[in-house]
């Protein structure tokens, strides 16, 4: 193998590790994301879960009044 044979071989190696390093960012990114939307997604439903929690004891608050009022008849 002469010097040009071996300079092209090396430059096809680093382009394939090059072209592999691009294929593993891209999934790193998609993961990444995936991530991103999980988080977005619990927090959302940690919103809805501390709506939902206010009802309910906004509801038992008129309960307990009304069952109060009622004792007192």
């Amino acid at each position: 193998m002469n010097n040009d044979e071996f300079q092209k071989l090396v430059l096809e190696k680093l382009s394939a590790m090059e072209t592999r390093q691009n294929e593993i960012y891209q999934v790193v990114r998609a993961i990444e994301h995936s991530n991103n939307v999980g988080k977005a997604e619990l927090d959302d439903h940690n919103i809805r879960i501390a709506k939902n929690e206010v009802t309910l004891k906004k509801v038992a608050r008129v309960i307990d009044e009304e069952l109060n009022k009622a004792s007192n008849l």
